[in-house]
């Protein structure tokens, strides 16, 4: 039986309780229904990586991204908007999510 240190699991353990923090913060908005329907309709349009595709590569999306980031809403409200915002959105691969995301957090 494999040997794992209690040291490793408590890292693992710790990553995952941040990772549950911050998806609770916004669940209230994944969640929602409009969303949801939003987002199927985006990914089923737009079933291309749109960076991808600029590039010349067909590679299938697997994110839709909000370019500008919802939680730059000042209320509850504004939040919805760019949320639900559907010229707000771009249809990803995984690569090319990551590094806007990266991106974005340079910037800040």
């Amino acid at each position: 039986m494999p040997y794992l240190s209690h040291r490793k699991i408590a890292v693992r353990s710790d990553k995952h309780d941040v990772r549950e923090r911050h998806n609770d913060k916004w669940n209230i908005f994944y969640q929602d229904r409009r969303w949801k329907k939003l987002r199927h309709w985006y990914i089923t349009n737009h079933p291309i990586c749109e960076d991808c595709l600029f590039e010349g590569r067909s590679v299938p999306a697997e994110h839709v991204h909000h370019i500008r980031p919802f939680s730059e809403g000042e209320t509850l409200e504004d939040k919805f908007a760019l949320l639900l915002d559907p010229d707000n959105l771009a249809s990803l691969c995984h690569l090319c999510h990551a590094k806007r995301h990266k991106q974005l957090n340079s910037q800040n």
